[in-house]
């Protein structure tokens, strides 16, 4: 009786813990699409050299969450959408405004593409 109560224990906890770690990676990737789509939207009015800060912003952020991403999800998923970020503050400008539009896109799909593969497995 008692290692049925050990094991509900062990599985309460296990269950907190995913519970937990689905939040960190819906928090997140709900962040960085936010970060990404306000950097956009800057460009977008015109204002590059504050869409190219928010971009930088957006890299940084996603660069740091990387580690605690790299336990939960597959890194190269998270390699490939920093190089993608890394990309996009130098195509802030006005002659790249369908460049930008175009990896903006891509960066919001790789950041989709990491909650999916967080979650895919359930």
């Amino acid at each position: 009786m008692k290692r049925n109560w050990y094991a509900a224990v062990i599985l309460l906890a296990l269950c907190l813990l995913l519970t937990m770690a689905g939040q960190y990676v819906v928090g997140t990737t709900d962040a960085m699409q936010r970060d990404v789509r306000a950097a956009y939207t800057l460009a977008e009015q015109g204002n590059y050299p504050a869409a190219r800060r928010a971009y930088d912003t957006a890299a940084a952020k996603a660069l740091e969450a990387s580690s605690i991403l790299n336990l939960l999800v597959r890194r190269n998923i998270l390699d490939q959408l920093n190089q993608t970020l890394a990309v996009l503050p130098p195509c802030a400008e006005a002659d790249s405004l369908a460049d930008l539009e175009m990896e903006t896109q891509r960066a919001c799909a790789q950041i989709e593409q990491v909650r999916q593969s967080f979650f895919g497995g359930f």
